[in-house]
């Protein structure tokens, strides 16, 4: 067996074998980076099974995203703890990547599951639902804010979800007061909120209680929210519903949609009993 892993074998051998190419070979030779066992005197390039273990080391550290450079560094005063250490540190970095990209895939699936909610909505219907409880992560109260402390109070809101990792993209959204609605104060709203998946003891959150809800979608500015607002308002009272104590506004489309407002739609969900 010691004879098979001593035996010499061709550069076009052994690139084969870690699925390389030939003139990486060469080029970690010409940098000192991994010399081959023997260079025959027509040039040729020989190596040995042995050198695999040292190979498969600077393919790892490679796809780890190290430099040439750190990694000829390391195998010059390579050692067991050396690696141990290097690898284990390494392994720390890469969990937290993939951790991060747990993140971004979760927010794709949670985008792509709001997009494929609107292939079956039909707009301005008022629908009853009964819905689970809903999480959301609140801003600072801005009923009756004066609109550049609304503004600045959104977007203290929106940086602390994003610093805070809390966005995870189902969406932000608004609270607006029922008592607004009724009086026509449709832009007087509450609260602004970061949806969230599950309530997190880490985090102060809101819960949308469980029950039954007037629902209904609304494409266009949300300037022109009275137009449905009165709708609804008019099929609430023709069914004498009892209504909670806040409607809740989910954007499901907006810019990153489409350029013009009048191609968002916004979610409604009014509590009733």
């Amino acid at each position: 067996m010691e004879e098979i892993f001593e035996k010499y074998i061709t550069i076009s051998q052994f690139a084969k074998m870690y699925n390389v190419n030939k003139k990486t070979l060469i080029y970690y030779d010409e940098i000192n980076l991994f010399k081959p066992a023997l260079i025959k005197e027509n040039g040729y390039r020989y190596y040995t099974l042995y050198q695999g273990g040292l190979f498969e080391v600077i393919l790892i550290l490679k796809k780890l995203g190290m430099p040439l450079k750190s990694i000829k560094q390391y195998l010059q005063n390579r050692s067991v703890d050396h690696l141990n250490n290097l690898l284990l540190e390494q392994k720390n970095i890469i969990e937290k990547q993939i951790n991060e990209l747990n993140k971004v895939n979760n927010i794709i699936n949670n985008k792509l599951n709001i997009l494929n909610l609107c292939k079956t909505i039909t707009l301005g219907k008022m629908n009853i639902q009964y819905m689970e409880e809903e999480y959301f992560v609140l801003s600072n109260n801005i009923r009756n804010e004066l609109p550049l402390n609304s503004a600045k109070m959104i977007c203290d809101h929106i940086a602390k979800s994003y610093n805070n990792n809390i966005y995870n993209g189902l969406g932000f959204g608004a609270i607006i007061n029922i008592e607004d609605i009724f009086n026509g104060n449709y832009l007087n709203y509450s609260f602004f909120y970061t949806k969230i998946e599950k309530n997190n003891k880490n985090i102060r959150s809101f819960i949308k209680p469980k029950g039954k809800y007037l629902v209904f979608y609304h494409k266009g500015n949300w300037l022109k929210f009275g137009d449905i607002y009165e709708k609804a308002k008019i099929f609430l009272k023709e069914n004498n519903y009892k209504i909670g104590a806040y409607c809740y506004e989910q954007y499901i489309l907006d810019e990153a949609t489409s350029n013009t407002p009048e191609e968002y739609i916004t979610k409604f969900m009014i509590q009733i009993s």
